[in-house]
């Protein structure tokens, strides 16, 4: 418990309830309901727990924010299964029309979703299947140029303009340098990737995103290459401190989150992007490869995955910074 001494003169706020967030930072203030002073602090950022799925899955399509977050598809089995997050609660919602699959990547929001590609068995395949959600049900819509899976794409895309890239394509020869764009209606080819990989994710929108990490040689090399799309090219830039593929990720170009992964074993890590360069975090509470995620770097959902004893429903919640209410006490 802290101690202030000598406040004269100073009018402290007198409230029923404690506030939250940014704005009270550093300020002190009177809880009447509690008979205490109080005050706030802004700590590092740190992941809690959050609400569990209905459904263990992992590679699956996600998107969204930390309080409004869609899962789709994902393995074991292939599943055709979706649900959407409140922050607090995972709702099942009407399943995929394409088929079950895993290995897919998903943009936009909980009433207006993307589900793209993904690895289907039977018919043992690559899909270029693109599915699309009205916030009731998905409806199928133009199918990628490319089949694959394993793949990245723009998290924070929306419905109407979305960005998909590298993969595993049978049609290319395993990992491909492939992107191509999504805008509601077809897609188009954009440059390629400088490294053809698999399980690289990504985060940022359509005209600017990240590629992060992956794997090459049949994912069989993990790597720690990240590369920066601005629209028209691809360049490297600031690789992660660690190698790994299938990770968690969320945020923009200028400030991104990846966690989890596969490298090594079922990763706990989380970096933190700055525009420049990757920064470890704190861990998460439990290692996993091929999570969902949704949200931004300062306020993230993680959900589901694969651990050593098998795919968890679990969900985390990445806040930052973490404000904290301290009692204190004035002489």
């Amino acid at each position: 418990m802290a101690t202030y001494k000598g406040i004269q003169g100073y009018s402290v706020p007198k409230l029923t309830t404690d506030p939250t967030g940014s704005a009270v930072v550093g300020q002190l203030w009177y809880n009447s309901t509690e008979g205490a002073f109080k005050i706030s602090t802004e700590g590092a950022g740190a992941w809690s727990s959050g609400g569990v799925m209905n459904d263990a899955r992992d590679e699956m399509a996600s998107c969204g924010t930390q309080t409004a977050a869609i899962a789709a598809g994902g393995e074991p089995p292939n599943t055709t299964n979706a649900e959407t997050y409140d922050g607090t609660t995972w709702t099942e919602v009407n399943n995929l029309v394409e088929g079950g699959r895993y290995g897919l990547v998903g943009f936009g929001t909980t009433t207006a979703a993307i589900a793209a590609g993904g690895y289907s068995n039977p018919p043992t395949n690559a899909r270029t299947s693109v599915e699309s959600y009205n916030g009731t049900s998905w409806t199928a819509a133009t199918g990628m140029t490319t089949a694959r899976y394993n793949f990245g794409g723009s998290k924070g895309g929306t419905q109407t303009a979305g960005l998909v890239f590298s993969g595993i394509s049978p049609s290319h020869g395993t990992e491909t340098v492939n992107a191509e764009e999504y805008n509601g209606s077809t897609w188009t080819e954009k440059a390629n990737v400088n490294t053809a990989r698999a399980a690289a994710k990504g985060l940022g929108i359509s005209t600017a995103s990240l590629m992060c990490g992956g794997g090459t040689g049949s994912l069989t090399v993990k790597v720690a290459i990240v590369e920066e799309y601005n629209g028209t090219s691809w360049t490297e830039v600031g690789d992660l401190n660690t190698a790994r593929q299938n990770v968690g990720s969320a945020g923009t170009t200028a400030l991104g989150l990846v966690a989890g992964g596969n490298g090594p074993s079922f990763s706990a890590l989380t970096e933190k992007w700055d525009g420049t360069s990757w920064t470890e975090v704190a861990d998460l509470a439990t290692g996993r490869y091929g999570p969902g995620s949704s949200g931004s770097a300062t306020e993230a959902a993680l959900f589901g995955g694969s651990t050593a004893p098998g795919v968890v429903t679990s969900t985390e919640e990445w806040n930052d910074p973490v404000y904290t209410i301290k009692t204190v006490t004035v002489s």
